[in-house]
């Protein structure tokens, strides 16, 4: 038998559904950030979080980190201030945003270059991404991590997606434990020509159970299992192995060939936000499209909030147990 991992014996789309959680959202072209590639990647810092450092990790990120710093924050706040712990061209990136910035400190003035490497020396001082207007005159700028020339597509992931490769081994599997706990899953995995399924869950709890992944009070505490069932963090309603492999229905009309979203995605218990990094074991699960929605970036908490308030206003009595 090959080597096992997370994955095996899995049917293959809610595998690859493991692997993908391991990977950024996705980005347009017109921003700075990279689409769909590793949360261990290069981190990208808005100075207005930088905070002398605060936010870094004692660890530090894998692939390194670049601050972006529009050209009024770096001219009065970063330029002449040693106290930072920036330097442009090494850590640091003047990141131009909008026309105006554009016109008024001109990069050629500053006999500046732009990037075109992710890891230090950048090889250059800025990037841009400026979107058009509608002046017939005026034209998108994008300079700087555009194609493989100029240092590949986006400079780095959003600060908040960062996770360490070793958590990402881990994360995986956790999440492979709770799909496995899914409603249905042996008959699924079965029915995709898995003749002992059970063999692959049990590698699956033992990697788990030697990495302290199934302490099942805080998977419990986390909304993320009850009963051995695996449920939606929100509404505590089981998953089932067929919401995390099948494909929504599409609305009447509303028809996108290339639609990939399923009955039930990864959630984040704690939202993502900067500073926290909070893509980490026991904060992961799988959640009802529909609720991950609602939730967005809210937080379950502020969530329940406010559905109990819709309630109230909707003129229905709610009693706690």
């Amino acid at each position: 038998m090959a080597k096992m991992s997370y994955k095996s014996g899995l049917p293959v789309a809610i595998g690859n559904k493991i692997y993908k959680t391991s990977q950024t959202r996705g980005a347009d072209k017109d921003t700075i950030f990279q689409n769909r590639v590793l949360r261990n990647s290069t981190v990208l810092i808005p100075f207005r979080t930088w905070n002398k450092g605060a936010i870094l990790l004692e660890e530090g990120f894998e692939n390194g980190f670049i601050v972006l710093a529009y050209p009024e924050e770096y001219f009065e706040e970063i330029a002449n201030d040693t106290s930072q712990n920036l330097t442009l061209g090494e850590n640091l990136l003047v990141f131009y945003e909008t026309r105006k910035d554009w016109l008024t400190y001109p990069p050629q003035k500053f006999g500046w270059d732009y990037a075109k490497s992710r890891t230090s020396p950048l090889l250059g001082q800025y990037c841009a991404r400026v979107p058009d207007t509608t002046s017939e005159t005026d034209q998108d700028i994008r300079i700087g991590f555009t194609n493989a020339a100029s240092g590949g597509q986006g400079a780095g992931i959003r600060v908040y997606e960062y996770a360490s490769k070793t958590t990402l081994e881990l994360t995986r599997y956790q999440l492979a434990y709770l799909a496995w706990r899914t409603v249905g899953m042996y008959d699924l995995a079965i029915s995709e020509g898995i003749a002992t399924p059970e063999i692959y869950k049990a590698h699956v709890d033992e990697f788990c159970a030697n990495n302290n992944l199934i302490d099942v009070q805080r998977l419990e505490q986390s909304r993320l299992i009850k009963d051995d069932i695996t449920v939606c963090p929100l509404c505590l309603k089981p998953i089932s192995a067929i919401e995390l492999g099948s494909r929504l229905e599409q609305a009447e009309g509303r028809f996108v060939p290339d639609l990939t979203v399923t009955g039930a995605n990864l959630f984040h218990v704690n939202e993502l936000r900067t500073g926290l990094y909070n893509h980490s074991i026991y904060n992961l699960g799988w959640g009802h499209h529909h609720c991950n929605t609602v939730a967005r970036d809210y937080g379950i908490s502020p969530t329940i909030e406010w559905m109990g308030q819709v309630l109230t206003w909707n003129g229905y009595s709610i009693t706690k147990e």
